[in-house]
């Protein structure tokens, strides 16, 4: 029992980091647009007072500057709007699309991201393996031996072609579900 509960925990991260990341940018959306919202609001009220009090060339200054804030807000918002128009590919980081730390949106996407992880860890096992001397120590000079040696150079190609073929095809089935599913 000591163990199966930190094993669940494990296996429930990536979903409760994406429930928090969703909320999160939700707030950031409501909160950039509340702002924008009240100053706009302090914008109209402040012209609205300063034009009574004003002669008229300040005003048409107060206008210009008024103006250029007012366009300041109005480009905050285009650019939040730019975010939410992207696909869900173009919104993931380079991290997660180098080592498909994304949610796969499809039975395929999960397939092939496992076979991806399944190759990657015999990819470092090799690594680790081709470093190990005689006396089992990790030895750079090991490493460069079994290098120069052309049948570990062929292994390593063997492993990272299809390592490199399944984040393809994760990341092929991650666009087409991801572009599928827009509006």
């Amino acid at each position: 029992m000591e163990k199966i509960l930190p094993s669940i925990l494990a296996a429930l991260i990536p979903f409760i980091a994406t429930y928090l990341s969703k909320i999160s940018k939700a707030n950031v959306r409501k909160n950039l647009l509340e702002d924008a919202q009240k100053k706009i609001d302090f914008l109209d009220k402040y012209f609205q007072v300063s034009a009574k009090f004003l002669p008229e060339p300040e005003i048409e200054t107060l206008k210009l500057q008024l103006s250029a804030e007012m366009q300041e807000v109005k480009n905050q918002v285009n650019s939040l709007d730019k975010q939410e128009n992207l696909s869900d590919y173009q919104r993931l980081s380079i991290v997660q699309k180098v080592f498909l730390t994304f949610s796969p949106a499809s039975v395929p996407g999960w397939l092939w991201a496992v076979l991806f992880y399944l190759n990657l860890f015999f990819v470092v096992f090799l690594f680790w393996g081709f470093s190990l001397d005689e006396a089992s120590n990790f030895s750079t000079e090991t490493f460069v031996e079994s290098i120069k040696d052309g049948t570990s150079i062929f292994v390593f190609g063997f492993l990272i072609i299809p390592l490199l073929l399944f984040r393809w095809f994760a990341i092929k089935e991650y666009k087409k579900k991801s572009n599928g599913n827009k509006p």
